[in-house]
C-alpha cells in the first residue's frame, strides 16, 4: 500500500476517535436539563394557549368595529400644464397685396428655412403677362387720347357755331314763312289771274281770227278777184279759225284743270310743305342743344373711360411691384403662417409654392422670423380662468431640454375666446444667455402653480361622500361609541391624488369612516 494511503486512514481513525466521546457528553447533558425544566415547559403551554385565546377575541373585536382614518395634515401642491408654442412677436407674415393682378403663378419657389436679409428677393414670379396687359393699356391710353381731341374739338366747334345756327333758322323760318304767305296773297292769285288771263286770250284769238274771217269773205264778194285767190286766203283763215277754237278748247279745258286740280293741290302741297318746314326748324332747334349736349356727354365719358384705364394703369403698375416681394426684415424664411404661435407646416402651401403654384392675391404664405425675442402662446381653457391670471410665475419646459426649466411670466389673457372655451394666454419666457432662441412654433409645456397650502387638512377622497339629491353637498360619517356612525357635513377644497382638501367641518385629528356604512 503506498505510503499517502496510509496515512489518509490512519487520519479518518482519529477524526472519528474525537467525535464519538463529544456526541456522548452533549446527549447526557440535553437529558439533564430536560428533567429539570419539565415544569416550566408545562407552564408555558398553559401561558401560550391564553394568549391564542386573547388574540382571537381580539380579532373578532376588531372585525365588529368599523375602518376609520383620520384627519391628517398634508402639503397640497397643483401645478396646471398646458402645451404651447414659442412664437416670435417680430415676425412678419408676408403677403402679396395686388389691387388689381388675380394670377400670381410662381417661377421660382422659395428656399424653406433660408436666412434673408431685408431686401432680398424671395421668390419670383411671372410677369410676362402683366407686362403685355400693360402694353395694351398704353395702346387703348393712346386712341383715347386721339378721340378726346377730336370729340373735344367738335364740342368746341358746336358750342361756337351754336348761336349762328340759331340765327339761321330763325331766319330760315322767316323765309317759310313769308314764302307762305307770299303764295297765299301773291302767287297763288296771279297763276289764277294768270290762267284767266290766258282763257281769255285764246278767247280774243278766236273772236280775232272768226272777225277776220267774216270780213275777207264779205270783203272778196264785192271786189273783183279771182275766185281760186279769194278760195285760198279764206281757207288760210277759216284754219287759222279752227286753230284758235282747238286752241280755246285746250285753253278751257287746262283753266279747268288748273283751277280744279293744280290750284287745290298745290295750295295743299305749298301749306304741307310750310307745316313740314315749320316742324323741321323746330326739331332741328332742339336737336342742336341735344347734339351738343350729348357730345359732351360723350366727351366726359372718354374722359371717365380714360381715368378708369389710368386708373387700372396705376394699379397694374403698382402689382408689378408687388410681384417680386422683398423680404421685410432679415431673419429666417418659412414657409407658411403662424397663428398664436402654431405654425401652419408646408404641406397645405407645397401646391401653391412649387414651380407653376398658383398664389392668392392677400394670402400670406411666407413668414420672415427675425428671431431676436420670443414669447409662449397657449389656449388657455375656460375652466382655469378663475384660477390664472397675468402676473402668475411659472416655469416653461422645453420638449428638446425637458431637463431644463425656464422662467415664465403670465402677461396677457385676452378677454375674448378665440374659439369656443378657449382664451389666448400670452407668456414671457426668459432664455439664457449662452443658450439660442427657440425656432417659432416649437412646442413647449407650460407649468404654473394655481394653489398652494403647506398644512392643509385632509382626508382619503374614497371616505367623503355627496348626497344624492344634492351632489355638492359633502359629507363623512363620524365614529361613535354606540356603533351607530353620525353624519357631518363637510366643506371641501382642492383634490390632490387620492386626497382631499377639509376646508370646514372637521379638526386635525378626527376620526372618520373610510367606508360608507351598510346600514
Amino acid at each position: 500500500m503506498p505510503k499517502c494511503h496510509r496515512n489518509m486512514d490512519s487520519f479518518k481513525f482519529m477524526k472519528i476517535g474525537m467525535l464519538l466521546p463529544l456526541a456522548l457528553l452533549i446527549s447526557g447533558s440535553w437529558a439533564v436539563n430536560l428533567h429539570a425544566d419539565l415544569p416550566s415547559f408545562c407552564k408555558d403551554v398553559d401561558d401560550n394557549a391564553t394568549k391564542e385565546e386573547k388574540k382571537d377575541e381580539k380579532k373578532k373585536e376588531e372585525k365588529e368595529k368599523p375602518k376609520t382614518v383620520e384627519v391628517e395634515k398634508k402639503y397640497i401642491r397643483l401645478v396646471l400644464s398646458l402645451k404651447g408654442y414659442f412664437e416670435d412677436p417680430d415676425a412678419i407674415p408676408v403677403s402679396i397685396a395686388t389691387k388689381n393682378w388675380g394670377e400670381l403663378k410662381v417661377t421660382e419657389p422659395p428656399v424653406q428655412g433660408r436666412k434673408v436679409k431685408k431686401g432680398d428677393l424671395l421668390l419670383k414670379l411671372e410677369l410676362e403677362k402683366i407686362k403685355q396687359r400693360l402694353d395694351l393699356l398704353n395702346s387703348d391710353l393712346s386712341v383715347i387720347d386721339l378721340d378726346r381731341q377730336i370729340l373735344s374739338s367738335e364740342v368746341k366747334l358746336a358750342e361756337t357755331l351754336a348761336p349762328m345756327e340759331k340765327k339761321e333758322l330763325d331766319r330760315m323760318e322767316n323765309y317759310v314763312r313769308q314764302d307762305f304767305e307770299r303764295f297765299k296773297k301773291v302767287d297763288l292769285p296771279y297763276e289764277k289771274k294768270a290762267a284767266a288771263m290766258s282763257l281769255k286770250s285764246y278767247r280774243d284769238s278766236l273772236a280775232y281770227a272768226t272777225e277776220e274771217f267774216n270780213q275777207l269773205k264779205k270783203m272778196y264778194e264785192a271786189d273783183d278777184l279771182t275766185e281760186e285767190t279769194e278760195e285760198i286766203i279764206l281757207q288760210r283763215t277759216k284754219n287759222q279759225v279752227d286753230r284758235a277754237k282747238f286752241l280755246l278748247e285746250g285753253a278751257i279745258q287746262r283753266n279747268q284743270k288748273f283751277n280744279e286740280v293744280v290750284v287745290p293741290r298745290e295750295v295743299v302741297a305749298v301749306e304741307d310743305g310750310y307745316d313740314r318746314k315749320k316742324l323741321t326748324m323746330s326739331t332741328i332747334r332742339k336737336i342742336l342743344p341735344v347734339e351738343l349736349k350729348k357730345k359732351k356727354f360723350e366727351l366726359q365719358k372718354l374722359e371717365e373711360e380714360r381715368a378708369k384705364l389710368l386708373r387700372i394703369k396705376k394699379e397694374l403698375e403698382f402689382d408689378a411691384k408687388q410681384m417680386s416681394p422683398h423680404s421685410p426684415a432679415t431673419g429666417i424664411l418659412f414657409w407658411g403662417t403662424f397663428k398664436r404661435g402654431k405654425w401652419s407646416g408646408m404641406t397645405s402651401f407645397e401646391p401653391k409654392l412649387r414651380k407653376a403654384g398658383i398664389i392668392k392675391p392677400h394670402e400670406e404664405f411666407l413668414t420672415v422670423s427675425p428671431n431676436k425675442r420670443t414669447q409662449v402662446r397657449i389656449q388657455l381653457p375656460e375652466k382655469y380662468l378663475d384660477e390664472v391670471s397675468a402676473g402668475m410665475k411659472g416655469k416653461i419646459e422645453r420638449v428638446s431640454l425637458t431637463d431644463q426649466k425656464l422662467e415664465a411670466c403670465l402677461t396677457k389673457i385676452e378677454e375674448i375666446p378665440i374659439n369656443p372655451g378657449l382664451y389666448d394666454l400670452t407668456v414671457e419666457v426668459v432664455i439664457p444667455e449662452d443658450q439660442k432662441l427657440p425656432l417659432p412654433g416649437t412646442t413647449c409645456l407650460l407649468k404654473v402653480v394655481i394653489y398652494e397650502k403647506a398644512n392643509a387638512l385632509t382626508l382619503p377622497s374614497s371616505a367623503v361622500f355627496s348626497e344624492d339629491a344634492d351632489p355638492d353637498s359633502k359629507f363623512v360619517y363620524l365614529p361613535s361609541k354606540n356603533g351607530k356612525p353620525r353624519k357631518k357635513k363637510v366643506d371641501i377644497g382642492k383634490r390632490t391624488g387620492d386626497r382631499i382638501e377639509i376646508l370646514k367641518g372637521l379638526r386635525l385629528g378626527n376620526k372618520v369612516l373610510s367606508e360608507k356604512p351598510k346600514s
